[in-house]
């Protein structure tokens, strides 16, 4: 998989990355039911436009930087900038307009004193697969970063690393108490910034937030993982000792009301007991786990088949020992071809 270099301004990258990739992000626009068919037409009801006006306006006031740079992915692309705001903005949308989803992924963390890793399957909808890309970023005056990209999305909603040594993945979940506020993948976007565990888990926690995600963050220069989970009005933090899977539901904030898919379940309760038979002790191991798929209907590796449309798109590993990521194909070309890596990339801090 080839990594794409782009420096300089949020703007001048924005544009880059839309020229670039302008026949992905276009094709995946348009094949995009959800957004065609209800947040479109949502978005130009009185209500709809009222919606827009106060998000627009929010996110120009605390992310004026992200702003730009899908400014930019519109020009360079010559898409909608309201169409690239509406999808940027999907989890927060699907409560506007009266729509649920079942986003997914998988993410299997492990740190003893021999093996610090963490994977994940980043899963999608069909529309994506092969249209993902891998960038390397250089903002004017900022942390370089490398992120593993869904056409006309901010980075950061998937997963990556910076020159710091962070890196994280994130799992969608689905608050009901979702508000009018900071949109999650601008939220998840200003990780790059993080230069430690402490600061990354500020960001994400930042107030005025509309909805949450669920974010597996590694610090290669602390060796630590830590997995948080955060809705619209808390958060909780846990330390990985030993190993966790974690699907699309909140398993620490129980008492939050929300939405469980019956793929989240059934792939946490498949994690859950793989995990205690002893199967992931080594980078192996994940990856077996990850691409398990005994359960018939609601497997880990999703191939897209009914009941379960969600697909497993790639599958990215963080080993903080050996500052290592790699990734994987996914379900479609992986069982095709093999579950050879596609890249493996060093993420030693500079």
């Amino acid at each position: 998989m080839k990594i794409h270099d782009f420096s300089g301004s949020h703007f001048e990258v924005g544009v880059a990355i839309g020229k670039t990739f302008a026949e992905r992000i276009r094709k995946t626009l348009a094949d995009n039911i959800t957004l065609q068919q209800i947040y479109l037409p949502f978005h130009r009801s009185p209500e709809g436009k009222r919606a827009y006006q106060r998000l627009i306006q929010l996110h120009n006031s605390r992310f004026p930087q992200f702003v730009s740079e899908l400014e930019g992915i519109s020009e360079g692309a010559g898409v909608s900038l309201e169409e690239l705001f509406l999808v940027n903005l999907r989890g927060e949308y699907k409560s506007f307009a009266k729509r649920s989803a079942d986003f997914g992924c998988s993410t299997c963390s492990l740190l003893t004193s021999d093996k610090a890793i963490f994977a994940h399957n980043e899963d999608g909808a069909s529309i994506y697969d092969g249209q993902m890309y891998l960038i390397r970023l250089q903002i004017v005056e900022e942390l370089a970063f490398t992120a593993v990209c869904y056409p006309g999305f901010l980075p950061g909603n998937s997963c990556g690393f910076n020159s710091e040594g962070i890196c994280f993945s994130v799992n969608n979940v689905t608050p009901k108490g979702i508000t009018v506020g900071l949109g999650k993948h601008f939220i998840a976007r200003s990780l790059f910034e993080a230069r430690s565990i402490g600061e990354a888990i500020q960001l994400i926690t930042a107030s005025g937030r509309a909805s949450g995600f669920n974010h597996t963050i590694g610090s290669i220069k602390e060796r630590r993982i830590v997995n948080v989970e955060v809705s619209p009005t808390d958060y909780h933090v846990l330390e990985i000792k030993g190993h966790l899977f974690h699907a699309n539901h909140y398993i620490m904030l129980r008492q939050e009301d929300q939405l469980i898919s019956p793929s989240s379940q059934a792939r946490q309760n498949r994690g859950e007991s793989l995990l205690a038979k002893g199967v992931a002790q080594d980078q192996a191991g994940i990856l077996n786990l990850l691409r398990d798929s005994q359960v018939q209907d609601y497997p880990i590796l999703r191939d897209g088949k009914s009941p379960d449309n969600g697909i497993t798109l790639l599958t990215a590993v963080f080993d903080l020992d050996s500052k290592r990521f790699i990734l994987y194909p996914g379900a479609t070309e992986g069982k095709k071809r093999g579950f050879e890596p596609l890249t493996q990339i060093s993420m030693a801090p500079r």
